[in-house]
This record gives structure tokens, C-alpha cells and sequence, in this order.
């Protein structure tokens, strides 16, 4: 996918690899991946998700392909941390513009959610009532459960839909998306964190406060990162293919200046079908971008299905990877179970 295939796109912010794309990106992107009929998954967190991400970070689903920021909360925090990430559309917007996209394009839609889709949108924007035979409204109860699961998975077998979009809370997402996704066809899914309301006064204290605290740490991060940066190494890249695996080595800082060079180098051997490992045991420190292209790199080889792995790290990197909370979304990271 020519629209995806930019390092730029790949923005990290709290520890998640967001992939950056406006509505128009997103259009196109959705269009591209449903008509090659393959296993896709699109996650589209809320700020109120962000908050339970951060305590609980089993309730994003690491089989996403793109996890896109969709909250213009989410937005505003991450700027004051001097992050820019583009959004497509907010999160309660996302159920109609994904049927419209799907209108566009003449996919069909297998939506499940409590609340079926506010058709006025789609009246207003001229696809209904041409559309009808487009979508499939599966009413759940809020909550997900094993009932719910075979039915949305024998519903898809039967239906085969394009796209299937599942707006469901936080903590049915942690516990059943996987299976669904296992279970479904080769389609597009859409999964959105619903948004529930908490009424305790503990609660609503603690989302006062740690949102506070989230952008604090990931400002200290930040600053962090600056600091050990501007202290920078002689740097390079270097591969050997002739090692088995084929190793890719850097030295130094991985700073917009190696970035290039390691994205050139990795874009290679993939195309020429290595399986490579990093050798980071000299990477002293990191940019933000540098992170972002570690990122891009291993999105790449899994788009292809093929791994690039990390074989050695410094204690330096291993700290910023740990501490920018992305080790989630590396397999096979030094010391760390694979969570992919």
C-alpha cells in the first residue's frame, strides 16, 4: 500500500504506535484493504480507552494493524506534549463515516453495537436509501459475551461482509476481540472502544488526576530523550548479510539522521526475502523518530509476513524502549514475552 509505505507515518505517543492518516488517508487506506480481501484489523481508541490503556494495557488488541488516535482529547493532550498526530474523524463519528466509506466503494457492513447507525448522516450525504442492502445492524446488549461471540462469528461465516465494525466497551474488547478476529473471514475489522461513563466519585477523582500524570511522564520522557540525544555518538548503519540471520547493526544515536539509512537497509533485505536481526548493543540512545522507525520496520516485515527481530540492545535502549512503554508492540524483544 503505497499510502502507508512512509516511516512518517507511524507516530508514537503514550507508548502506542499510532499510524497517522486524515479522513481522506483513511477513506483510501479502507478501500485499499477491503478490496484485497484480506485479514485486516483497524482499532480506534478513545481518550476515556487511553485512561484504561494505561492501567491496563491488555485492553488493546495487539493483532491491530493500524490503531488510529480518534479523540480530539486524546489530540489536545498529545500537543501539549509537543506530539503532532493527525485524526481522521472523533471516535462517536466513526460507526457513520465508515458506512459511508463503505457506500463510496459499494462494501458491504456487518456493524455490531447497541446502538444502530444514525441514518440521517447517510440520508444527508445521498447513499440512502440506494445503500440499504449494505448493512447489517447486529444489536448487542453493551457487553459482550460467549453467546454474542458465536453468533457475530456465524453471522460473518453466513454474511461474508467487506467490513465488519464492532463498537463494544473497553473491557469486552480485551476479552473477546482475538477470538472474534481469529474466527472471522478475510475482511476489514473496525473495532471502537465505547465510551462508558463512571459515576463513582473515586473514579471520576481518578480521572482528574491521571491524565495530569500520563502527560507528565510522557513530557519527562520527552525531555529525556532530548537530553540523550544531544549527547550524541558518531553514528552509523551497517548490514551483513552473509551472518545467519542477516544482521543489521547501529552504532551510536538512531536519530533522524540514521533513519533513512536503517529504513533503506531494512527495505532491502525485505525485498530481497532476509528475515533480519537488529544488533542495537551499540545504540546508545534514540530520537523519538528513531523509535517510530523501529516501529515502521517491524510493521513492514509483518505486512509481509516476515519478522525483523532485535538479537542484542544496549541497557541504554532497553531503558527507552521500556520507558516510552512500546516493548509491548516489539516481538520477540530481549527479556520480554512476546505479545505478538
Amino acid at each position: 500500500m503505497e499510502i502507508n509505505d512512509n516511516p512518517d507515518r507511524i507516530k508514537l505517543a503514550f507508548g502506542i504506535p499510532f499510524f497517522n492518516m486524515d479522513f481522506n488517508e483513511l477513506m483510501l487506506t479502507v478501500g485499499e484493504l477491503a478490496g484485497a480481501k484480506e485479514k485486516t484489523m483497524i482499532f480506534a481508541p478513545s481518550f476515556p480507552w487511553l485512561m484504561d490503556y494505561a492501567k491496563l494495557p491488555h485492553l488493546c488488541p495487539t493483532c491491530a494493524d493500524f490503531i488510529l488516535p480518534t479523540d480530539s482529547a486524546l489530540i489536545s493532550m498529545a500537543e501539549k506534549a509537543d506530539l503532532k498526530l493527525k485524526m481522521p474523524l472523533e471516535y462517536f463519528e466513526l460507526p457513520e463515516q465508515i458506512a459511508r466509506i463503505c457506500a463510496h466503494y459499494g462494501y458491504s457492513l456487518f456493524h455490531i453495537s447497541q446502538t444502530a447507525l444514525k441514518t440521517d448522516i447517510l440520508i444527508r450525504d445521498g447513499y440512502v436509501p440506494l445503500s440499504w442492502d449494505l448493512f447489517t445492524h447486529f444489536k448487542t446488549a453493551g457487553e459482550l459475551d460467549e453467546l454474542d461471540v458465536k453468533s457475530i462469528t456465524a453471522s460473518t461465516a453466513d454474511l461474508k461482509p467487506d467490513i465488519v465494525l464492532i463498537s463494544a466497551p473497553p473491557e469486552s474488547i480485551g476479552k473477546y476481540i482475538q477470538q472474534i478476529y481469529e474466527q472471522i473471514h478475510d475482511c476489514v475489522m473496525i473495532c471502537i472502544p465505547q465510551d462508558i461513563d463512571k459515576n463513582r466519585i473515586t473514579d471520576k477523582l481518578e480521572n482528574i488526576f491521571i491524565p495530569l500524570l500520563l502527560l507528565r511522564e510522557e513530557i519527562n520522557f520527552l525531555e529525556e530523550l532530548k537530553r540523550t540525544t544531544a549527547i550524541a555518538l558518531p553514528s552509523s548503519v551497517t548490514a551483513d548479510e552473509t551472518s545467519i540471520p542477516p544482521k543489521i547493526a547501529v552504532t551510536g544515536t538512531l536519530d533522524a539522521e540514521l533513519i533513512p539509512d536503517l529504513i533503506h537497509i531494512g527495505t532491502r533485505m525485505l525485498n530481497r526475502n532476509f528475515s533480519p536481526a537488529l544488533d542495537l548493543s551499540q545504540t546508545h540512545a534514540a530520537s523519538i523518530g528513531g523509535l517510530e522507525s523501529l516501529c515502521f520496520l517491524s510493521r513492514k516485515f509483518h505486512e509481509a509476513n516476515k519478522k525483523i527481530t532485535i538479537s542484542d540492545i544496549s541497557p541504554q535502549l532497553n531503558n527507552i524502549i521500556h520507558s516510552s512503554g512500546a516493548t509491548y508492540f516489539y516481538e520477540d524483544f530481549p527479556g520480554i514475552e512476546s505479545k505478538i
